[in-house]
């Protein structure tokens, strides 16, 4: 004859390690009321156990076969949930109803919902439920089916989970992609919060898949146009065009020509006044007027003069100058730049 289980027996799912809170809730839980002629559900049939009754038979076998059962939502306490299953009366972990902080108990109230059996202790006089244990599963199965769906170079939507200091992360219908700064936009962005926001629907290029699709790169700069195409017709060298200062360094200002194309122009051009700086003679945000000395589509960049200043020569010393200073060195054209200004002063005298 066969042994029956003591109280203190446990029986858990297998292969599923015991949750410390879950623990300490389960032990507040009320033990099982079963009733006579409870009807077990069909997905949770079991083989007979010694000493139990058919109903703590099924939920047993439904524990270590992980199936889905039913449940309605009769009652709660601090600690969980009560649970009528068939005849039974189990019990689910507050931790246990979502994946999340779980909402207002009484909404749950009166409600059938799908569950796993996590425990059966005390020979099935305290059952412990889980219904987020069917919502991993689910979010997993999602999330692999989301990935199949994705690959490189296609273009999806999806909405803004959350924002860093390095980029955006974007959901993709179950799965996340990062939006790095840097591929947001071909305008300089200082932080992801000044140009989107959390829930905000975005259309991302999925620039490349990394560890079977857990890392996804993304990009919205990729979608919008390329400015430096047919860039030599909308800013011809010598032609002179707005622009705003960007920001300034020990060699220069950054000049914006329009979002995303930037261009150069050297401090060797610049005349201050004694003792001013460049940075306070050309604050960011001041507009300007300049003049494309050349423009390298390959390169992607663009070299500034101040406005009239090549103006002033005739038109064969300024493309002699141009031709130079494409064959020279950045640094060495702009030195050669400076020269032909003073050489085009001192004729003038």
């Amino acid at each position: 004859m066969a042994a029956e289980p003591n109280d203190s027996t446990e029986t858990a799912v297998e292969g599923q390690p015991a949750d410390p809170a879950s623990e300490e809730e389960a032990a507040a839980a009320p033990e099982v009321r079963t009733e006579e002629g409870g009807e077990p559900s069909k997905k949770a049939r079991a083989a007979p156990t010694s000493g139990e009754s058919e109903e703590v038979r099924a939920l047993r076998r439904a524990m270590q076969d992980k199936a889905e059962i039913e449940g309605r939502v009769i009652g709660w306490n601090n600690g969980g949930f009560h649970v009528v299953v068939g005849g039974t009366t189990a019990f689910c972990p507050r931790s246990e109803m979502e994946l999340g902080a779980a909402k207002e108990p009484s909404e749950y109230l009166d409600k059938t919902l799908e569950f796993q059996v996590l425990r059966v202790q005390k020979k099935g006089r305290r059952v412990v439920l889980s219904r987020a244990a069917l919502l991993r599963g689910e979010r997993a199965k999602a999330r692999s089916e989301a990935r199949d769906k994705l690959s490189a170079g296609s273009v999806v939507t999806g909405k803004v989970a959350s924002l860093t200091d390095f980029g955006a992360f974007v959901d993709l219908g179950g799965v996340q992609g990062l939006v790095h700064v840097s591929e947001m936009s071909r305008q300089r962005i200082e932080h992801p919060s000044d140009m989107l926001e959390v829930g905000q629907e975005v259309e991302v290029k999925i620039l490349k898949l990394e560890k079977g699709g857990r890392r996804i790169s993304l990009s919205m700069r990729a979608l919008e146009p390329d400015p430096w195409q047919e860039i030599h017709d909308r800013f011809p060298e010598g032609s002179v065009v707005p622009g705003k200062v960007e920001k300034t360094t020990s060699f220069g200002a950054f000049i914006e020509l329009e979002p995303g194309l930037t261009g150069l122009l050297p401090a060797s051009v610049i005349s201050l006044p004694r003792d001013a700086s460049l940075a306070r003679v050309y604050p960011p945000g001041k507009d300007v007027q300049v003049q494309i000395v050349s423009v390298d589509s390959r390169r992607q960049r663009i070299s500034l003069t101040l406005e009239g200043s090549a103006l002033e020569g005739s038109r064969s010393d300024y493309k002699a100058y141009v031709r130079d200073q494409r064959q020279s060195e950045p640094t060495q054209g702009f030195n050669a730049l400076a020269d032909a200004f003073r050489k085009l002063d001192s004729d003038k005298d």
